[in-house]
């Protein structure tokens, strides 16, 4: 009786510790982690889209377990002509080594695949696919509390044009 409750007892602290092996790993964040955990909260800004003044809101979020992160994304714009907005969603999903990969959907109706890249205080989103339309979103924290996009579409050339520029707060 005795050796079978020493092995039990054993076998659990075993488990104990391989649970506690486990959750420590896992709370420790790497550098793609902790600069997503950045980007959470709500943003708002003003910038120029398509070459009108526009006002750019973002919320990032972690769901589905934290699984991923959702950008949740609005930009009303201004003109001449009147207001319009564009809305969209992406899910990004850490893929190691400072990558992320994602989706994006928008209220033009299109979706597209993401793979990007964090480097220092940057996360570079390319988006897109050659035979749709390809882009890159570039978020750039410029200090405590402030975010630099700038959104760029490629052109038949293969060069990059900007068409998004925004600071924006968090709020």
């Amino acid at each position: 009786m005795k050796n079978a409750n020493y092995k039990n007892c054993t076998l659990g602290i075993a488990v104990s510790l391989s649970m506690l092996l486990f959750f420590t790993l896992r709370l420790e964040a790497s550098p793609t982690d902790a600069f997503l955990n950045r980007l959470e909260g709500n943003w708002q800004g003003e910038g120029k889209s398509m070459g009108t003044s526009a006002r750019m809101q973002m919320k990032w979020e972690w769901v589905l377990g934290r699984k991923f992160l959702r950008l949740s994304l609005k930009n009303e714009m201004q003109s001449a002509k009147g207001n319009a907005a564009f809305e969209g969603h992406a899910y990004y999903q850490l893929a190691g080594g400072g990558k992320c990969e994602g989706k994006w959907f928008d209220s033009r109706g299109a979706s597209f695949p993401i793979s990007c890249n964090i480097e220092g205080e940057a996360l570079t989103a390319l988006w897109g696919t050659p035979e749709q339309e390809q882009g890159k979103s570039v978020y750039s924290f410029l200090e405590a509390g402030k975010l630099e996009v700038v959104d760029s579409v490629m052109d038949k050339s293969g060069k990059w044009k900007e068409f998004g520029r925004f600071v924006v707060v968090r709020q």
